[in-house]
């Protein structure tokens, strides 16, 4: 019986970890086909414009107060409050429409993010997204929680290639308004879908009559310490980018934008193997089964640090040429920014392990505090070594504020709390 069990646990994760990988592969396809595309007949200004407010909607998203990943460690371990659990959760993202409209047309009005034309639409389209974005993982928790990642996957399949093949037939218009109202209507279907396919999978009804403040506070304060680690991460990738904004020309910004998007595909698709384990380890710690959670850990550090050598290994060797071809940039500047970013993306993916582990664990408090000490010098650091080293400066900012303090902090904070539970 316990082989048995054991067996379906682990067919469980390698379909769960299959189906996400399949989705970060369509993903990573619709990046390389699309983003040399957009550069090509938006232009590089229209562009920059573009990766700004993308991730303008990134950082805005961040007042989902870490809801969502707060959501998954509760209904796996409290599945009786499941109902009020999301009915105030849901609802109170219908607020965050209002509140992120207005953050991002303070920023639009004060000059800190530079939009396009009608400012007051364009807030308010994007709000719509960041509440999209929010819902979409307020769904993927759901499943998260069941552990059944799969379903939300295949069907977030379905999202990137219709998003992807609108976006190629319509960036010929050369429209960043016309791209961002696209993503909009094709989010709605997605969200609709993905909650019509979690209400079949576990029971629940959303409804007023089940929104109660009490437990919305209660989520929030249960909550605190994920949305503290989720604003140091917006901080060290996101609000860097609107920082550098106002000191790099479009054709600069354009390269480091480029260069993090390339980035983004392997850094999302090594970090699958730990990802989708969010759940299996919150269930072990219910059954306080620590010696299984220490084995855990180390099987899956070992593994995904012999795949990352692999991966940047060859990065190394040929990566600068293959980022060359793919987007047509070729210069000192963006070769060096290339290479320390490589570096970067293979300490970030071998931290990651750590970081799952202990938000699934909920031992998120102090990590969060050393995070958002690591982000806070990020910033600062930014504004000096850029000044000294250009744009290759902004990365070795963020490389070393990580790699003197997070980087050391998560992998040893987390052996000592599962040493101490033994």
């Amino acid at each position: 019986m316990i082989a048995l069990h054991a067996l379906q646990k682990h067919s469980r994760y390698l379909i769960n970890l299959g189906s996400t990988f399949g989705s970060q592969v369509v993903t990573a396809l619709s990046i390389l086909v699309l983003t040399p595309l957009l550069v090509q007949r938006l232009g590089e200004t229209a562009y920059s414009t573009y990766g700004v407010l993308l991730n303008l909607i990134l950082v805005v998203s961040v007042f989902d107060f870490g809801l969502n990943t707060g959501l998954i460690h509760r209904l796996i371990q409290e599945p009786a409050q499941r109902n009020s659990l999301l009915n105030a959760v849901f609802f109170f993202y219908f607020l965050i429409l209002i509140l992120a409209a207005s953050i991002i047309y303070f920023l639009f009005s004060m000059g800190w993010v530079v939009g396009t034309e009608h400012q007051a639409l364009l807030a308010i389209l994007l709000a719509g997204l960041v509440v999209q974005n929010v819902l979409s993982s307020f769904a993927e928790a759901i499943f998260q929680s069941i552990n059944k990642v799969y379903l939300s996957k295949w069907i977030r399949i379905g999202r990137t290639i219709l998003e992807a093949g609108l976006l190629y037939l319509l960036s010929a218009k050369g429209s960043v308004s016309l791209l961002l109202a696209t993503s909009f209507i094709v989010n709605v279907f997605f969200i609709l879908i993905l909650l019509r396919v979690a209400g079949r999978e576990l029971s629940f009804t959303f409804h007023w009559k089940f929104f109660k403040w009490k437990v919305l506070r209660s989520q929030l304060q249960y909550s605190f310490w994920y949305f503290q680690s989720m604003l140091a991460t917006v901080i060290t990738y996101n609000i860097q980018i609107l920082l550098l904004q106002h000191y790099l020309s479009a054709a600069q910004l354009t390269v480091f934008l480029l260069v993090f998007r390339f980035f983004e595909v392997f850094r999302t698709g090594l970090t699958n193997f730990t990802a989708v384990l969010f759940p299996s380890i919150s269930a072990m710690q219910a059954q306080q089964n620590w010696k299984g959670l220490r084995e855990q850990f180390r099987k899956v550090f070992t593994r995904v640090l012999g795949l990352s050598l692999f991966t940047f290994g060859l990065l190394g060797w040929k990566g600068d040429e293959l980022f060359s071809w793919w987007s047509h940039y070729h210069s000192a500047e963006s070769i060096a920014v290339f290479r320390v970013y490589t570096l970067y993306v293979f300490l970030l993916i071998l931290d990651h392990v750590s970081v799952v582990f202990l938000a699934a664990l909920k031992y998120n408090r102090t990590p969060a505090i050393v995070s958002t000490f690591q982000s806070t010098a990020s910033l600062l650091l930014t504004g000096f070594l850029f000044t000294q080293w250009g744009l290759p400066g902004a990365v070795w900012a963020s490389l070393l504020a990580f790699a003197t303090t997070s980087l050391i902090f998560n992998p040893a904070y987390l052996l000592f709390r599962l040493r101490k539970e033994a």
